[in-house]
């Protein structure tokens, strides 16, 4: 078992942006001075949790929790105490020095994620497609757990698993064969009950059919594939992942359904798969 997460912003005091995302604006912080010291209050307006790794440096101030403490803000909560700094002289003034605290979009703390879970496979029933890619694929899945499925453009896409939506892009149209061409594609991102993450790439211009803060069901329509993004033909890209605590994105592997009841441990590169359920 081996549980969640998503994403690095480094920043409070040296504020250094680790990865784009909107989800940096839907958090606030607020400091409530008062004659003893002061105190730090967060409000989390994402849908997900969001992380704090305490690094501060204050001056003539001690602090409830020491640095390198992990504190976990719940989504959708207002006004959370995280830390409180008392006066150790009250004689002197205070002050914070240049510090390092680390903000993560995701509850970092939970390493766990459910390892036996069976997915199954993301097009309609009574279709099969040729997987293009696999793990450890030379094209763009070195090191990766990562599944390319050959399809036209257009084919329907059904979630692999029930979530909750949590980014979507959709109005990309740009294409080539390059790396570069990773920041246009199309994608919705699915966020599990145990944590972990699913993406599915490379929809068509306005293909994908669901919404940030939807709730999908396992085999529910949520999009065309396309052939948008970093891309060297018509296809679809699926990867399950987290995030841990240094940043590194880890994509997991992952059993599928495939026809008969077969729970495949890994799909193969070059073999077909048919959907009969």
């Amino acid at each position: 078992m081996k549980r969640i997460i998503l994403i690095v912003l480094c920043l409070i005091f040296n504020l250094s942006l680790a990865q784009k995302g909107d989800w940096t604006t839907k958090y606030s912080q607020r400091w409530e001075k008062y004659d003893g010291g002061t105190k730090l209050y967060v409000s989390n307006d994402n849908l997900l949790p969001i992380t704090y790794k305490i690094g501060y440096n204050p001056v003539n101030l001690k602090a409830s929790k020491p640095n390198g403490t992990f504190i976990v803000i719940p989504a959708q909560s207002k006004d959370v105490l995280i830390l409180d700094f008392v006066k150790i002289d009250a004689t002197k003034g205070w002050k914070f020095e240049k510090g390092n605290t680390s903000i993560y979009l995701g509850d970092v703390t939970d390493t766990d994620y459910d390892e036996d879970y069976v997915y199954d496979l993301p097009f309609e029933k009574g279709t099969s497609f040729k997987v293009g890619q696999g793990y450890n694929g030379d094209i763009s899945h070195q090191d990766k757990y990562a599944i390319d499925f050959d399809m036209p453009i257009g084919t329907k896409v059904y979630a692999c698993r029930e979530g909750l939506v949590i980014e979507v892009v959709k109005l990309n149209s740009k294409n080539c064969d390059k790396p570069s061409c990773a920041d246009f594609n199309n994608y919705d991102k699915i966020l599990h009950s145990d944590g972990t993450i699913m993406q599915y790439l490379h929809f068509k211009k306005n293909g994908v059919r669901v919404k940030v803060g939807q709730k999908v069901k396992k085999g529910q329509h949520i999009g065309f594939s396309g052939n948008v993004g970093w891309s060297t033909g018509p296809h679809l890209h699926i990867d399950l992942y987290l995030t841990d605590k240094n940043n590194n994105y880890q994509t997991l592997p992952t059993k599928f359904k495939t026809e008969d009841n077969t729970v495949t441990d890994e799909l193969k590169q070059d073999a077909v798969y048919l959907k009969d359920y």
